[in-house]
């Protein structure tokens, strides 16, 4: 397949997946807010019913007390004012408080309800009703039916109770209404001795509200009670059990870190390591296509290079079978049949030496040698090289280093400066002077080995390219200089190798520099770069 057609299945693929995971993402987020709701309207309904338990509490109590003592000569916080209603109506102060407020007296006889008969049932909610209503409404209304039950359970008793006041005991509980703003325990009765039917006291809602919320604050910071007249238990159920008033919880602080969960954490960790196994993936795709094209540039180069010797060898040898070379030409000839034999070794020498460093099968045969004894082993065969092609060959030992002591493979050395020659050979062609140029001198505690020509240098754009192995195309080998691009790339692991490197720098006046560096002293496996 082309590399394009490989891009785009893998842009599909990819696409595919971050969208089936995006979709995933998507509904796990939502499940987890739903969740996170689910659990903080919970948490909140938990606290609202503990908070409606303590209020009714108190209130329970308050009822309960002034249940006993509507007829106390004084009156005791929150209540402000206790009154008598005749039969005509006329209201009577029995004690009040300074700020005491007023209400319409014809507004509380028309809201307060009639005195239960001795044998009706006792109130509650419809069963039916209850059985209708969502889980926690449900919850919620029994709650309230409860308190209820317990609130009178309270007044009963105290009822019960003989009390210290002129007259019979009251025979009914005092019930909770609102005459416009303001808050009135009262009950009916049969008529008294002084020819009250109705009595009851007068609540200062403020204070009584402030001190309810006060009891509440831990559970319910900014919750609030409002008036709640004629209201339905059925679709209310924050009603309180004592007073027709609602409890508001207002805002409650969110149970976790808002917008952190560890189903966000674990799908944060999803997309980082699908976003991981896509890089992988396409590193992965993109180093197969690239070998794949360096092995194809590989093959139509070497093909190309391989073509050349050949066509020479059957050339040379059809012309000396048939005798029609003269004896005069015969020694031309032999030397260009080796030429064409010398570049063909080196060729397959490189393309044999870069196959065993790739299988791993090749290890440098290190051993101490002076830096004199190393070149002078090592640049016979360049030498030559340089000679061949019509070069003037110079070499520029520095004296501080001819004794200095080099770890190597003299082997390798060798190799790496004939591939450098050789390029030099090929590529400085027409350069002024026609000098190629070995330098030897010290770089702390390296040696430096430096292969300098004058041709026409290395252009900046493909001074990146330069040691990629198998960078020449068929093209780029037929247009350019002989080589398939391989030389330098394994001189470069050869240097590496042996723990020192292979770097191009830039030479002053002209023409390409190619330093080998090579260490003084043996190089522990860790101080070695990396192939």
């Amino acid at each position: 397949m082309r590399p394009l057609h490989v891009w785009t299945a893998y842009g599909i693929c990819l696409a595919v997946a971050a969208a089936a995971l995006a979709g995933l993402t998507t509904r796990a987020i939502e499940a987890d807010r739903a969740e996170a709701a689910a659990r903080q309207e919970a948490a909140v309904e938990e606290n609202v019913r503990l908070a409606l338990w303590r209020i009714d509490s108190m209130l329970a109590a308050l009822v309960a007390r002034e249940t006993a003592n509507v007829r106390a000569p004084q009156v005791v916080p929150p209540i402000v004012e206790t009154f008598v209603i005749d039969a005509a109506g006329r209201r009577r102060t029995i004690a009040a408080a300074a700020d005491a407020g007023r209400f319409d007296t014809t507004a509380l006889l028309a809201g307060l309800p009639e005195p239960p008969a001795a044998n009706a049932p006792a109130g509650g909610l419809d069963p039916a009703r209850v059985a209708d209503l969502p889980i926690q409404q449900a919850r919620n209304a029994s709650e309230l039916q409860i308190r209820r039950n317990v609130l009178l359970q309270n007044q009963a008793s105290q009822i019960a109770i003989p009390q210290e006041i002129p007259g019979p005991a009251p025979l009914a509980a005092l019930s909770a209404v609102w005459v416009g703003e303001a808050l009135v325990l009262a009950r009916r009765g049969p008529p008294q001795a002084d020819g009250a039917e109705i009595e009851g006291c007068v609540v200062d809602w403020p204070r009584l509200r402030s001190d309810l919320l006060a009891t509440i604050s831990d559970l319910l910071p900014h919750a609030t009670l409002e008036p709640a007249p004629n209201t339905d238990a059925t679709s209310d159920q924050r009603l309180l059990a004592a007073i027709p008033a609602r409890l508001v919880p207002g805002t409650v602080a969110p149970l976790g870190a808002a917008g952190w969960s560890p189903l966000l954490g674990a799908l944060i960790a999803a997309w980082v390591a699908m976003a991981v196994a896509a890089a992988a993936v396409g590193a992965l795709l993109a180093s197969v296509l690239a070998l794949s094209e360096r092995r194809a540039a590989f093959v139509s180069s070497v093909t190309h290079e391989l073509r050349t010797p050949l066509t020479t060898f059957r050339l040379y040898a059809g012309l000396l079978e048939e005798g029609m070379v003269p004896a005069a030409e015969m020694p031309a000839c032999f030397a260009t049949l080796r030429t064409e034999a010398d570049r063909l070794a080196h060729l397959v020498e490189n393309v044999l030496a870069y196959a065993r460093l790739e299988r791993g099968r090749h290890s440098a045969r290190l051993e101490p040698v002076t830096v004199a004894d190393l070149v002078a082993g090592a640049a016979v065969r360049p030498a030559e090289r340089a000679g061949q092609a019509g070069f003037e060959w110079r070499l520029h030992l520095d004296e501080r280093v001819r004794a200095a002591v080099v770890v190597t493979d003299p082997a390798a050395v060798e190799q790496v400066l004939f591939n450098l020659v050789d390029n030099a050979c090929k590529y400085a062609r027409g350069g002024v002077p026609a000098v190629i140029e070995l330098e030897a001198d010290r770089r702390g505690g390296q040696v430096a080995l430096a292969v300098r020509d004058h041709g026409r240098g290395i252009p900046p754009r493909e001074a990146a390219e330069l040691f990629k192995p198998f960078r020449k195309s068929a093209r780029d080998a037929a247009e350019s200089a002989p080589g398939v691009g391989l030389g330098l790339a394994l001189s470069r692991r050869l240097a590496r190798q042996m723990g020192g490197d292979l770097v191009c720098e830039t030479a002053a006046g002209g023409g390409a520099r190619f330093v080998l560096t090579l260490p003084l002293e043996p190089c522990p496996p860790d101080r070695r770069v990396p192939l």
